[in-house]
């Protein structure tokens, strides 16, 4: 969430490597003795360095503006304020109990950053087939 417009920061030549070039948008350092670049000549790129970074307070925010919390259970829950922080939800938490951290959540009115839409399917007995019955009525077993 920085307000100010930085430049990209594009390596070194990378307007030279035709259709390799998503492999050459992304920065390196120029390491050479006579290199423009890094002598900072104008007119042949940025350099990524200090005077670039976003202000204090808005650092270690999402881009939404809230602070991030991470969260492994719906009791970690408690604590967070609905008007400045976010909950994300662990990579390691299973469906069951990532189903139950989304339903808190949303009781306690908190903005969940990665939710998922999970569908549990109960097993019934009803859906559980036996071999007799799913044949239609009527037929009977033939033997050879």
């Amino acid at each position: 969430m920085n307000p100010k417009k930085k430049p990209a920061f594009l390596r070194q030549e990378w307007f030279r490597h035709g259709n390799i070039r998503k492999k050459w948008l992304k920065w390196r350092m120029p390491r050479g003795n006579k290199s423009k670049l890094r002598r900072h000549f104008i007119g042949k790129g940025f350099i990524p360095s200090a005077g670039y970074g976003a202000p204090v307070e808005t650092r270690m925010l999402h881009p939404s503006g809230l602070g991030e919390v991470m969260v492994n259970n719906p009791q970690e829950l408690a604590g967070i304020d609905a008007g400045t922080q976010a909950v994300r939800i662990a990579g390691a938490v299973g469906g069951m109990k990532r189903m139950l951290i989304q339903k808190k959540a949303e009781e306690l009115k908190l903005r969940v950053l990665n939710p998922r839409k999970i569908e549990f399917r109960m097993k019934t007995k009803e859906k559980k087939e036996t071999k007799g019955e799913n044949k239609p009525e009527g037929q009977k077993e033939i033997k050879k």
